[in-house]
């Protein structure tokens, strides 16, 4: 009787982590994020950055969203106010090749802008994707517009989105990761570059260094071309 017992917890064992071997894999993921910037440029402060992106892959869309918060006082005055959100969809042809729609927009309340939009629809590739390594590269034409915080004047302009997407996982737990956007137009064009390194510490919570840099061709007067952000934080993947 005893050996039946142990034999039938044995299978009942097996068969439960068998179950949870076949699990299918979640479709969402996403992060949370908050830490500690410098920034420098239109405005020269520390801040605090919170940051969270949810992303569901399905058979034929990919859908994405990013949302963050970068605010900083100084003798109780503020001195950095900047808010962003992105929103994309990937329809995938194959296994590498996919069409992009993408719409960006930030309010930064020191950098001579009320806001600053994009939309594109265009063309992504997969060039490399490997377990350990990615890189995606998209181009899509497309439109900006943007409001002057002084004068209220609307600028509108097509524009040439060029996108580049690249992480590596250099060993278990961390990883290096490359974003680099390029918005070009007739009237004005914006580049931003995010180069960071993520380490695990425990489980799903892991810390994040993270170096940015934003230049503007046309800003308004007396506003800095070139952001700069260096950032600390700490990262919930889940």
């Amino acid at each position: 009787m005893r050996n039946t017992i142990l034999i039938t917890s044995a299978l009942l064992a097996s068969g439960a982590a068998l179950a949870a071997d076949e699990a299918p894999a979640s479709p969402w993921s996403g992060s949370a994020e908050l830490g500690y910037i410098s920034t420098s440029g239109n405005t020269d402060t520390q801040s605090t950055n919170a940051a969270f992106a949810v992303k569901h892959k399905g058979e034929n869309w990919d859908k994405s969203l990013k949302l963050s918060a970068l605010t900083g006082e100084e003798d109780g005055t503020t001195s950095k106010e900047k808010y962003n959100a992105e929103v994309k969809f990937d329809r995938n042809f194959s296994e590498r090749s996919y069409l992009t729609i993408d719409g960006t927009q930030e309010r930064d309340r020191f950098n001579g802008f009320e806001y600053q939009s994009t939309v594109s629809v265009g063309y992504g590739y997969r060039a490399i994707k490997e377990e350990k390594m990615n890189l995606s590269l998209e181009a899509a034409p497309g439109y900006s517009r943007e409001k002057l915080k002084e004068s209220g004047e609307i600028n509108e302009d097509g524009i040439l989105r060029l996108g580049l997407s690249f992480d590596w996982e250099i060993r278990d737990g961390v990883s290096f990761i490359e974003e680099f956007t390029a918005d070009i137009g007739e009237d004005n064009s914006t580049y931003k570059s995010e180069t960071g390194l993520k380490s695990q510490i425990i489980g799903s919570l892991a810390t994040k260094i993270t170096y940015k840099v934003k230049y503007v061709e046309e800003v308004p007067d007396e506003n800095e071309n070139t952001d700069r952000e260096l950032g600390i934080t700490f990262v919930y993947s889940f």
